[in-house]
């Protein structure tokens, strides 16, 4: 049978790199010219915990064209419920260093980047400025008023995940809306004393729902389907979704300048 071309660069064919996205084709908003978006597209995520091995797999077999992995951390056993890219040998290895290994089998098209650092605003100012989006999945407040901080100055759209107990947050963010709030506007400075996974619990499933979610936002932000901006809260007890949008704060220090 002959191949037969679409709009843009790809065939639907037997050619494999497009037939492993051709799924993508048919969507309205996505298509030929979105999917080559997503291949095009530099992203950053911070943090390869729960959250972060969720939305690192849906990343790269979407075909995302370069990620920019950062984390210092190394895999503990209790890590392996809900952190699904690592496996029991992987105990005690730089979560970066057996992220990037599944990932590169996963997908081995996509470039991808790792950083072993506790990221500072010094890292992110001279690391974000090659990308289109950043993903904060750290759920560390300081790394995440960090990232708030560094992305209003750059002018880069970014998204924060976390989660904890039965619960989850979506954050998406976009700078070049003026009228938007940021991450501070919303949370405020960080609280003296603030609730972890290890203390308070968390389901692995609600990690890997969080996580493909962020992994949603990303994707059709890079492919150019409009996405709601604001703040996305996921209650898995109830299985509600509820959204809220952001005002701007006039005194934030972060973005009321």
């Amino acid at each position: 049978m002959a191949c037969q071309q679409r709009r843009g660069p790809f065939w639907i064919n037997t050619d494999p790199l497009m037939l492993r996205y051709s799924a993508h084709l048919p969507l309205t908003g996505i298509g030929a010219e979105g999917q080559q978006r997503i291949n095009d597209a530099k992203v950053v995520l911070i943090g390869a915990g729960g959250l972060g091995c969720a939305l690192a797999q849906y990343l790269v077999s979407s075909g995302v064209g370069q990620l920019t992995l950062c984390d210092f951390d190394t895999v503990a056993e209790s890590n392996l419920a809900r952190q699904i890219l690592y496996r029991q040998a992987d105990v005690g290895r730089l979560k970066i260093e057996a992220a990037t290994e599944t990932l590169q089998v996963l997908n081995p098209e996509v470039s991808l980047q790792s950083i072993a650092l506790r990221m500072a605003d010094a890292d992110m100012r001279s690391v974000f400025p090659a990308s289109d989006l950043v993903i904060d999945a750290s759920d560390n407040y300081g790394t995440r008023l960090a990232v708030n901080r560094v992305c209003l100055e750059l002018k880069i759209p970014w998204i924060m995940a976390s989660c904890i107990r039965m619960e989850g947050q979506i954050m998406y963010l976009r700078p070049d809306l003026p009228a938007q709030g940021c991450n501070r506007c919303a949370y405020g400075s960080a609280p003296d004393t603030l609730e972890d996974c290890p203390g308070a619990g968390i389901f692995a499933p609600v990690a890997g729902i969080s996580g493909a979610s962020a992994a949603h936002f990303a994707l059709a932000h890079l492919a150019g389907i409009p996405a709601p901006t604001g703040l996305h809260l996921f209650d898995a007890v109830n299985w509600q979704w509820r959204s809220l949008k952001i005002k701007k704060n006039a005194g934030c220090k972060d973005c009321g300048r």
